[in-house]
């Protein structure tokens, strides 16, 4: 039905656009130019909301069904029941860290148990290679300090005895000669003798070479042994040593494997414990329950029930401080430029629609709201805030409010309907009635709001501009060109038209001659007076005299009103 009634209007301007003198427009159809206070506000919807509020978020790590939620608009005391999500699964895996926690705690004491049963055994290794090395020490030293040198005596003492043996074995074995010979002894007894003496002699060799192997070898090696006894001894005092640091490390990295894993277990514990009471959620505060909304491309409604799963860190209920209240607008990019921290504003409530309350504007983005852009992504808003300054009544946050901005007052300006204001020849225009007829006038434009328009120069008081400006195809840019006539003439093509296709089935093969044909016709799509083509925010900006974004029903009489008045004179002439 809109889209009806968009296309008889601007086929209705369409016509309108082909009279020319100011007695074919009815007096309405003007707007007298005057003096005086130009407020230049901007005015929006929004939603009222506390400037300081509590939280309360599910707390639960993963997702949660909710079982039980306190409907919203109670009012709660502090520690009241807020939400109750589903615990069973936080319940089961409390059960089964608690066994991982008792498992690890076990696995921990034994690794205690084992790193001082190993530092027992290495420190009695320890101890016995100690001592071994202690006992090569001892064993060197009563070798070099005396053993040697007795052993060296004994076996010189023997070498000594056996020459004073010999020597007497000889005295004894000639004394005897003499004897046999002078017949006093037998011829045996010397017999034996002279073997005594041989025997001696004997005794003697094998006691001297004794001596030298024991000075020259025996001695020499048992040194060298006592020696490699006692670096043996250090080297095993070291290798026992080390072996102990290895295998004492290793139990005490598993002692503190078990003691990490025993520390995760529990940390695990308290969580999965810390989960399960999570899962019963109370108020931290008094107030009044409000359950927040959630937007995203496809809606902008609370998504918190009953049955619902909610994700970590989700915000479940809000407890909002009503003593200070702001209203949540979303300012379009045509006027955020305008708008400012600090400046005034005037906020009405639905509910309370007569009345009005004064505010400031506490911040402005920086960058536009993203999610307004799903629907309409050339649509850029802004969300900015204002701040109540005056006391409110007993009011719920979440109603909705309106807010306008007062940008500025300008003393003793101009204005005219912002849709007085039409381009002409690559300037803004207005129409105005002069001498019977409507001529297009060159205006300097200022300041604009969502229904008037500041006129800096060109307009005088007392003048009439025309509402709806008449189409003229010589100067009206339908495709919204930026580049005038006299622009376009100063400037060179140098890529070469393209002059001709190939045959259709009819024959022909130029369509330049076609072009040309059509080109005194408006594009196609192209709307009629002062419209290129279906544009709904122009349709909002002229007919829509609350500001409130929507056609009522007043303004949609309004349209058809605008429409009888341009067709009622029949089908046999054109009407304004």
């Amino acid at each position: 039905m809109l889209a009806v009634l968009v296309f008889l209007v601007l086929m209705g301007g369409y016509y309108l656009a082909r009279r020319s003198t100011a007695e074919q427009y009815p007096p309405e159809a003007f707007y007298r130019v005057q003096r005086g206070n130009f407020v230049v506000s901007v005015v929006e919807g929004g939603t009222l909301e506390a400037v300081n509020e509590v939280v309360v978020r599910n707390e639960v790590e993963g997702t949660a069904r909710i079982i039980y939620i306190v409907p919203e608009g109670t009012y709660v005391k502090k520690g009241d029941l807020l939400v109750e999500l589903d615990s069973s699964q936080a319940q089961d895996q409390v059960n089964q860290q608690e066994i991982s926690y008792a498992k690890a705690e076990l696995a921990f004491t034994q690794a205690k148990a084992q790193l001082e049963i190993q530092r027992s055994i290495t420190n009695s290794e320890i101890d016995a290679a100690a001592l071994e090395l202690r006992f090569a020490q001892m064993d060197l030293e009563k070798f070099e300090k005396g053993e040697q040198w007795v052993t060296l005596l004994e076996a010189s003492n023997r070498v000594v005895q056996a020459e004073a043996q010999l020597a007497v074995n000889q005295e004894t074995y000639r004394w005897t000669t003499n004897l046999v010979a002078s017949g006093y002894e037998t011829k045996q007894r010397a017999d034996a003798d002279r073997l005594s003496v041989l025997n001696s002699r004997n005794n003697l060799i094998a006691a001297t070479n004794a001596l030298w192997l024991l000075r020259e070898f025996d001695l020499v090696k048992q040194h060298e042994q006592l020696l490699s006894n006692l670096r043996e001894a250090s080297n095993n005092l070291a290798r026992v040593v080390a072996q102990a640091r290895s295998r004492i490390a290793q139990y005490e990295a598993d002692v503190l494997t078990q003691s990490n894993t025993l520390e995760l277990s529990r940390a695990k514990l308290e969580r999965d414990r810390r989960n399960l009471a999570n899962c019963k959620i109370y108020a931290p505060q008094d107030g009044l329950v409000v359950y927040p909304v959630t937007e995203n491309r496809f809606s902008s409604q609370s998504m918190i029930e009953e049955g619902a799963t909610v994700r970590n860190r989700q915000e479940l209920i809000k407890l909002p401080d009503t003593s200070k209240m702001k209203v949540r607008i979303k300012i379009h990019e045509t006027y955020v430029n305008l708008v400012r921290e600090g400046q005034p504003a005037v906020v009405t409530l639905d509910p309370l629609p007569d009345r009005r309350f004064k505010g400031v504007v506490s911040y402005v983005a920086l960058v536009p709201d993203a999610q307004s852009r799903w629907g309409n992504p050339n649509l850029k808003v802004y969300k900015t805030e204002v701040l109540i300054t005056d006391p409110l009544p007993d009011i719920k946050p979440g109603v909705s409010a309106r807010a306008e901005i007062i940008i500025t007052n300008i003393a003793d300006a101009i204005s005219v309907p912002i849709q007085a204001v039409t381009p002409w020849k690559g300037r803004p225009a207005c129409y105005v009635r002069r001498g019977g007829r409507i001529e297009p006038v060159p205006v300097e434009v200022g300041l604009f709001s969502t229904r008037f328009i500041e006129i800096k120069s060109g307009l005088q008081e007392g003048d009439e501009v025309l509402l709806v400006p008449p189409y003229d195809a010589r100067s009206k840019d339908l495709e919204g060109k930026t580049v005038t006539s006299e622009e376009a003439g100063s400037m060179t093509n140098t890529v070469p038209p393209e002059t001709s296709r190939a045959p259709g089935p009819m024959g022909g093969g130029d369509v330049a001659g076609s072009r040309a044909g059509n080109r005194n016709r408006p594009p196609q799509g192209a709307g009629p007076p002062g419209a290129g083509g279906f544009d709904r925010e122009a349709l909002l900006k002229r007919f829509d005299r609350d500001g409130d974004g929507r056609l009522s029903e007043e303004e949609r009489q309004a349209i058809r009103q605008e429409m009888q008045r341009r067709f009622g004179g029949g089908a046999g002439g054109v009407r304004p």
